[in-house]
Order: C-alpha cells, then sequence, then structure tokens
C-alpha cells in the first residue's frame, strides 16, 4: 500500500509524518485547527535580531496620525551588514534598524537616516513621533566608565550591570537635537542571542515607557477642570440642601449638564489610561527582566525609570480614579435630587388623592340628603297619583271612605323609604 509524507511547518523545523494512503479521507483540517495555529504564531511572532557587536542600533517608534494600524504583519529585510525589522503594534509601529560597526568607535555614529526616511521604512506618512532610541553595543565594560561616557558626551548617567553581570547599559536619559537618546550596552560575554534578546528588552522598557506618558498630558489637561467640577459639585450639592421645590427643575438641568461633562472627560480619556496602566506593567516586566546590579558610582538604569516614570504614572492613574470619582458623586447627586423629587410628588398626589376623597365623603352626605328628600317627594307624587285615582272615581260614581287615604299615607312612605333602602344596600354589595 502506498505512503504520503504530510510535512507540518513548526517554530523550530518541519516534521514529516507518514501516512497509509487509504487512511487519509479529509483532504484539509477542520477549522479550530486552522485558528489554534494562528495563535500558536502569535508566540513566535516579533523575535529579537541576534548580532555580534560592535553595533549601532536605531529604534524609533511611530503613531500614525489616523491612529489606525490596518495590518499586523512584521517584516525583516537584511542588507550585509545592515538589517532593519518593522513592527506593528496594536497603536504604534517601530523600526529597528541594526549597522555592524568594523571597530569600536571613539565618538558617537552618526546616522545615516533622517527619521523621514524611518517612516517611510514603517510605511507611514507625516506620523507622530513616540521614542527615538539610539543603542551603541560595545566590548567589554572598562574599569574606569566614567571617562568612556565622558567621550560619549553622556551627562548625569545611570548604569547597571544587567543579565546576572554578562552586560553593563548606561544612559544620561537625554534627548539630542535628532530627537534621539542614547543607550551605551558593553557585552562582556552574552552570545549572538542573549545580546539580540537584551537589546530588544531595553527597546521595549524605552518604547513602552514613551507609549505610557501619553496619558500625561490628558491628565495635565484635566487638572484645572477637575477642580471646577469639584467646586460646581459641592455648591449644587449645598442648593440641593436649601433649593424651594418649585426650583427643582434647574437644579436637576444644573446637575445633568455637569454629569454629561464629567462622562464625556471619561469616555474621552478612559481608553487613554487604560492604555497607561498597561505599557507601565509592561516596563515594570521588562526592568525586572533585565536582572540589574549595583554599579559603583552609579544609580541603576531601572531605577532612575521607574523613580521618574512612576509618578507620571500615578497622576494618570489618579486623574482617571478621581474622574470615576466625581462620577459616582454626580449620580449620587442626582439620586437624591430625584428622590426628593419623588417624595414631594407622592406627597402632592396624597394630599390630592385626599382631597378626592374628602369631595367623595362629601358627596356621599349630599348623596343621603338628598335620598330623605327623595323619599318625600316619591311619597308626594304617588299620594298625588292616588288622591286623582280616588276623585276621578267619585266622580264616576263609585264612593270609597276617606278613611283609605289615611291609611296609604303612612303605608306609601313605608314602601318607597323600603325600596330605596335596599336599593342602596344592594349598590353598597357591588361595590
Amino acid at each position: 500500500m502506498g505512503k504520503i509524507d504530510v510535512t507540518f511547518n513548526c517554530a523550530e523545523e518541519p516534521v514529516s509524518v507518514t501516512t497509509p494512503a487509504s487512511t487519509l479521507h479529509v483532504s484539509s483540517p477542520p477549522p479550530f485547527k486552522l485558528e489554534t495555529a494562528d495563535f500558536n504564531s502569535e508566540l513566535h511572532a516579533r523575535p529579537s535580531i541576534y548580532f555580534t557587536g560592535p553595533a549601532i542600533v536605531e529604534h524609533i517608534a511611530f503613531m500614525p496620525l489616523d491612529g489606525a494600524i490596518k495590518e499586523f504583519h512584521d517584516s525583516l529585510k537584511v542588507d550585509d551588514e545592515i538589517s532593519v525589522r518593522v513592527e506593528r503594534h496594536t497603536e504604534f509601529v517601530t523600526v529597528t534598524r541594526l549597522r555592524k560597526l568594523h571597530s569600536e568607535p571613539g565618538r558617537w555614529p552618526e546616522s545615516d537616516l533622517t527619521e523621514d526616511d524611518f517612516a517611510r521604512l514603517a510605511g507611514l506618512y507625516a506620523p507622530r513621533l513616540v521614542c527615538h532610541v539610539s543603542i551603541l553595543v560595545l566590548g567589554d565594560p572598562p574599569e574606569e566608565l566614567g571617562p568612556v561616557l565622558k567621550s560619549f558626551d553622556f551627562g548625569d548617567t545611570a548604569a547597571s550591570s544587567i543579565g546576572g553581570g554578562s552586560a553593563q547599559v548606561c544612559s544620561d536619559f537625554r534627548v539630542r537635537p535628532d530627537n534621539s537618546s542614547r543607550i551605551i550596552l558593553f557585552n562582556k560575554d552574552l552570545n549572538a542571542h542573549r545580546l539580540g534578546r537584551m537589546v530588544r528588552r531595553i527597546c521595549e522598557v524605552e518604547t513602552y515607557r514613551a507609549m505610557a506618558l501619553l496619558g500625561l498630558p490628558e491628565a495635565r489637561r484635566l487638572a484645572p477642570l477637575l477642580g471646577a467640577y469639584d467646586a460646581e459639585l459641592v455648591q449644587l450639592t449645598n442648593r440641593n440642601l436649601s433649593t424651594p421645590a418649585h426650583q427643582h427643575k434647574d437644579l436637576l438641568n444644573e446637575i445633568t449638564v455637569l454629569s454629561s461633562h464629567i462622562i464625556s472627560a471619561t469616555a474621552e480619556t478612559r481608553n487613554r489610561f487604560g492604555a497607561t496602566a498597561a505599557y507601565a506593567k509592561i516596563v515594570e516586566e521588562r526592568i525586572a527582566l533585565l536582572r540589574e546590579t549595583h554599579v559603583p558610582g552609579f544609580q541603576r538604569f531601572g531605577t532612575f525609570v521607574e523613580r521618574r516614570f512612576k509618578p507620571a504614572v500615578r497622576t494618570c492613574e489618579a486623574t482617571a480614579l478621581r474622574l470615576e470619582q466625581l462620577s459616582r458623586a454626580t449620580m449620587h447627586l442626582l439620586d437624591l435630587l430625584q428622590t426628593r423629587i419623588q417624595v414631594e410628588i407622592e406627597f402632592q398626589n396624597a394630599t390630592q388623592i385626599q382631597a378626592v376623597a374628602d369631595r367623595a365623603a362629601t358627596q356621599v352626605k349630599i348623596q343621603r340628603a338628598v335620598e330623605g328628600f327623595s323619599i318625600i317627594a316619591i311619597s308626594y307624587y304617588l299620594m298625588s297619583l292616588l288622591k286623582l285615582i280616588y276623585e276621578t272615581a267619585d266622580h264616576a260614581g263609585f264612593h270609597f271612605d276617606p278613611v283609605i287615604m289615611l291609611i296609604a299615607v303612612p303605608v306609601v312612605v313605608g314602601t318607597v323609604a323600603i325600596t330605596i333602602l335596599r336599593v342602596r344596600h344592594a349598590l353598597k354589595g357591588e361595590n
């Protein structure tokens, strides 16, 4: 019986499976296997660029002007000693360009590309620059770090041993005229794979730090507005205690307008502040992965970043929390005012119902009085009818004793009274 070889592409290497031809009935895998393969491909997305030094790595992150990333595929181009990787994330696109150097330079290598060139590599037109980092990868760290840093025009520098002492990272976090910040990585004994991963982590620290700080301008913009909202909320709360019933509508309109402003500000900044919290978490994780140790005479790289980065993140978190608390307080004030209005409406309804009940009771009394007059009136008409019959019969020659008329009076009155009382009792039974 014939054999068929089926090859599956995996992350490491192809695996060949031999299956009898007669048992192969399905020509394509079920849909859920295709989805699983797509999820697995995410595990191998965005690999590092593996290299050995010396080299200069330029890492730039852009945000599209329309804020939309239409494609999520990565690309890698290698041309002799230069390699370029373009990665598309949810909100931004990064370009990482590695240029190998033949020897360790005595001064910082100048870039041979402008930011517009990097934007074209990313496939973007006039995007917003988020982050520009230049990392110079050199050999073993010097015994005296200060003179080397001074030769590269570094100011007050933070430095750490990373990777368990396998490398040393230094940066003064200053932004140069070309909008770039510079980092020196001294490689002691990292191989190509570990060096590539370490450089990637440093680039991610800077990129996600910059992305997280995009929420800070929003927090600063909202600061005076939130102060005004707080003052207005206090004023409306005090007015709620003293406002008479006929002015509740105006107060309700003002509270509704304030609530609308707060909800609008929350909706405008919710995604940005949420992204800030997420990016800050990634920065913390990447700094932890560096496995820093202290370099005598220098502040640690990760400590420098955290001490100056976390206050901005906490400002965004506090602004988001303040917006949420203002929204809850405004809704609570609305509920209180609506409760007062509802109680007053119920009181007015109860007053009206009581007035209706009083009118009904008065009508019942009038009805009972009318019933007494009705007995007299009906009896009078019946007696008049009997009198007419009596007189007609007398003229016709039929003579009756007048005592009959005297006896008929109480009989007629009693009969009418009993009839009316029975009708009223029947109506009460139905009700």
